[in-house]
């Protein structure tokens, strides 16, 4: 094992090799194109769920991260994002003296981003379905200043170029 993974709790550890190999079941499941692969990911995602509902009630969560929301986009993020900061630092200290690194908290940290994401979306998607019929026009034109701001004014237009011929015409 690796020295980052193996400065968390024991029972954390098992939790994330747990985690871990349910998103790498997920990827196989992914990549080989089962019939019933809707059904398949349906089951590993809940099973998913349960495993880190289990993290979120340990003492590591609640007092290292100050993590207590497994239905929480950003404490699912704080976690994920944790999980892979401990594995990046994991394989740069392993690639420099030559030892094997812990993937677990990658495929573990990947895992809770994923859902952080998903939950994120969900949440946004919501909101705008709520909000949006009950917006006065004021609200809904500073809200569409906003997006304009962040993407810009203009349309998106192609830059005009010129163009350079690589092969001359025959017989010429």
């Amino acid at each position: 094992m690796g020295i980052r993974f193996d400065r968390l709790p024991k029972g954390v550890q098992k939790l994330v090799k747990r985690l871990a190999n349910i998103e790498r079941e997920q990827l196989k499941t992914l990549r080989a194109g089962y019939p019933d692969e809707k059904a398949r990911m349906m089951a590993l995602i809940d099973k998913g769920n349960k495993v880190t509902e289990e993290l979120f009630n340990t003492k590591f969560a609640m007092e290292e991260l100050g993590a207590f929301y497994p239905d929480s986009s950003d404490d699912l993020q704080a976690m994920g994002e944790y999980f892979l900061g401990e594995y990046a630092l994991e394989r740069i200290y392993a690639e420099e003296t030559g030892e094997q690194y812990e993937e677990d908290l990658f495929y573990a940290g990947a895992n809770l981003k994923q859902a952080a994401d998903v939950l994120a979306d969900a949440e946004y998607d919501d909101y705008l379905d709520e909000d949006l019929d009950e917006m006065t026009d004021f609200e809904l034109n500073a809200l569409l200043s906003t997006f304009a701001e962040e993407r810009g004014t203009k349309p998106l237009t192609t830059k005009d170029g010129r163009v350079v011929p690589l092969f001359k015409k025959q017989g010429k």
